[in-house]
């Protein structure tokens, strides 16, 4: 049984006065206006699945039976007066068209009421807005009046339509305290029916006459009319309290298509009145809130109209996106665990069915059944101290009236909890700021909803949180490097995790000079960073020097700093550049040796890349396996073709790169150059011994005796 919390506020009934006509009769104008009443509903859900399917929505102009409704559509439909009928609008001629909502003509009753005493009763129909000289039309054909099948004449004069007086024998009234009637104008061959702005026009109703001298107290009555495909319906609904009437139920249906076809069968059992069918006496007219936690157990605001007067002496059942109200409860996975349904959130109407009046009505509002998921949480860390804005991002996040969000203890983690205070909570995510941890370790981030449904589970299992103390190095082992770059293996106190971006640094000659690549964080007491680049001797033989290091860092909460070295950090060597000579290939073609001098010193074989082209890095040559202090030992997979590569591009890190020759590879000329040196040197040597050989002899004569 559902609980309700009920609450009604009617408004007095405004009623025309009675008049008398000149033939004695008397004609009621009723205009009930009743405000809706307010139930309150505990609602315990149960679990429930409803499977969505995506419709296309389109203008079916044949579907719509009112002027208004079929010109409302824009330039789409047209209504035929002629025809009474909605058609596309293709641009064809038709006679008394209407495309203008603003020339539809406004069809009413004139007459609704009676009693007994006034019989024989006269239904009138009143055209007004009639821009298309629609009344003129039917003055020159053949307009007659149908009730109870009996179809009747009808007179047409200025605006009103008269149908033929009918009496208490021609309605089958006897001292019956109330009957409702069913009339309906017909003009041309008898097969168009004239349509009324409100179908619940095409009614009137008799009270006996022994009532007379009571006010019939309409207030407490209800009334609605609604289409369903080819079949019309009519509800009325009186409560006990009418003085006049007592508790009477009306309810017909039949076919627009057809008038001799019955109403369905089913139909008969019970009226459901749908959202869309504009009755203002039975209408849901608010659903609050609009969602609700999967788990239940949520009060919901539902108003109707009318609502006393509908739950007159009968069980109420409420059922919200196709859960019924104090139903079972949803299934457990285990303490405070909801079993998690197939979909995030089920949605439908809210229904509300009336036992006594064997009435249904559905609201036209959406409720939804939700189930909160959380998908991510950034920051993943943050200080001791608390204070970082947490983002845990998800669906469903605004479900429930209250959420509380908790870093919770997990093994070996925060304990026992430390909550964090939500500030803002949107659909796709809650922002809360982190309270303070006593300890650095890492819990589970849970939400809880309306205090009872517990989420922390990811797409991947728990989502966490770490509370970290500032990252900072402690005395570890030493790194060296050369002075292009290298990977460093720093040991940090704590807290690599909170690091976002994260930049190795020296201090050399008074300046601070910041390495070009950033660090990798691999866990959160290791990572990989690569070294500044520093001017120094370019050839071997130069003196290693040793360099205290650092690391400026971005956290995750956005702040930058630097971090220095613990005074007892030894730093790292930086090296001279090595110097490569040549390389050569061994007779199997798998091993290939590259010479040079100091290598080795600040990097390792996985710092080494050969290839054999220098602007294609991709075209690796051979794999380093081993460096010493005089080669680089570098082998292939399968026997190669290095023998007739004349030249290799070493690359060290991702700055340093050099190109060796190999030593088998020699110039054409070398042989013939040698030979014209030696012949060169051994003719100049030659030349050289000779001449210092040589000896002047002066020559001798016979003196002269003259």
């Amino acid at each position: 049984m559902t609980d309700l919390l009920i609450e009604g506020i009617q408004k007095s009934n405004i009623m025309e006065n009675v008049r008398r006509s000149e033939k004695n009769r008397v004609y009621w104008n009723h205009n009930a206006s009743i405000n809706g009443l307010l139930v309150i509903v505990m609602v315990l859900f149960s679990v429930c699945h409803i499977v969505q399917a995506n419709h296309t929505t389109t203008i079916d102009c044949s579907g719509l039976k009112r002027c208004q409704k079929c010109t409302g559509q824009g330039s789409s439909c047209v209504w035929s007066l002629e025809r009474q009928a909605c058609f596309a609008d293709y641009g064809k001629k038709l006679s008394l068209a209407v495309r203008k909502i603003t020339d539809c003509p406004r069809v009413t009753s004139a007459t609704r009421v009676t009693y007994a005493a006034y019989l024989p009763f006269v239904y009138k129909v009143r055209v007004s807005n009639d821009v298309t000289e629609f009344m003129a039309f039917l003055e020159d054909v053949q307009v007659s009046c149908v009730v109870l099948d009996v179809t009747r004449p009808a007179q047409v004069f200025n605006d009103t339509i008269s149908c033929a007086p009918v009496g208490k024998s021609d309605l089958g009234f006897d001292r019956q305290r109330l009957m409702t009637y069913h009339c309906y104008v017909t003009f041309g061959d008898g097969d168009t029916i004239l349509r009324l702005d409100d179908t619940a026009d095409s009614y009137f109703a008799v009270y006996d006459e022994f009532y007379y001298g009571y006010p019939m107290d309409a207030e407490s009555c209800v009334a609605c009319a609604w289409d369903v495909g080819h079949y019309a319906y009519h509800y009325k609904w009186c409560s006990s309290r009418n003085v006049a009437t007592g508790r009477y139920l009306y309810y017909v249906g039949h076919s627009d298509t057809d008038r001799n076809a019955a109403m369905p069968a089913d139909d008969r059992l019970a009226a459901t009145v749908p959202a869309s069918s504009g009755c203002e006496d039975v209408r849901v007219r608010s659903v609050e809130p609009s969602s609700a936690l999967w788990t239940g157990d949520v009060r919901i605001s539902v108003t109707v109209s009318n609502h006393s007067i509908l739950a007159d002496g009968g069980e109420v059942r409420v059922t919200a996106a196709g859960r019924r109200s104090r139903a079972t409860s949803p299934r457990f996975a285990g303490p405070g665990h909801v079993l998690r349904p197939r979909t995030a959130y089920v949605s439908g109407p809210v229904t509300i069915s009336y036992g006594a009046s064997s009435l249904t009505v559905e609201s036209a509002q959406t409720f939804r059944l939700v189930y909160p998921e959380i998908t991510d949480v950034s920051p993943p860390c943050g200080p001791l101290t608390g204070g970082t804005l947490l983002t845990v991002r998800g669906r469903q996040l605004d479900a429930g009236s209250l959420v509380t969000v908790a870093v919770t203890a997990a093994e070996g983690g925060v304990s026992p909890s430390v909550p964090c205070e939500v500030v803002a909570r949107y659909v796709d995510r809650i922002l809360c700021l982190t309270g303070p941890s006593d300890r650095a370790a890492v819990g589970v981030v849970r939400a809880l909803f309306d205090g009872k449904l517990r989420v922390q589970d990811g797409p991947d299992g728990p989502l966490t949180f770490a509370y970290g103390a500032e990252p900072a190095l402690t005395a570890g082992p030493t790194v060296r490097g050369h002075r292009v770059r290298r990977h460093g293996r720093p040991v940090p106190r704590y807290g690599f995790t909170c690091v976002s971006d994260a930049v190795m640094y020296v201090d050399r000659d008074g300046a601070r000079r910041l390495a070009a690549g950033h660090c990798r964080p691999v866990n959160d007491t290791f990572m990989v960073c690569a070294t500044p680049r520093l001017d120094g001797p370019t050839g071997a033989g130069g003196s290693p020097e040793r360099l205290r290091f650092g690391f400026r860092v971005r956290h995750a909460d956005g702040h930058v700093s630097d971090m220095p070295p613990q005074p007892d950090t030894d730093g790292y060597v930086a090296h001279s550049d090595p110097v490569l000579v040549d390389f050569s290939v061994s007779a199997t073609g798998r091993t290939v040796m590259i010479s040079g001098l100091d290598l080795g010193r600040g990097y390792q074989a996985a710092d080494v890349a050969v290839v054999e082209f220098a602007n294609n890095l991709s075209s690796v040559a051979c794999n380093v396996t081993a460096i010493t202090r005089r080669h680089i030992v570098c082998k292939t997979a399968s026997p190669s073709d290095l023998h007739g590569a004349p030249a290799l591009v070493v690359t060290i890190g991702d700055r340093f790169t050099r190109t060796v020759n190999s030593t088998a590879y020699r110039s054409p000329s070398f042989g013939i150059l040698f030979f014209v040196t030696v012949f060169v040197l051994i003719a100049l040597v030659y030349y050289c011994y000779y001449k210092s050989k040589s000896v002047v002899v002066p020559r001798f004569g016979f003196a002269n005796t003259m």
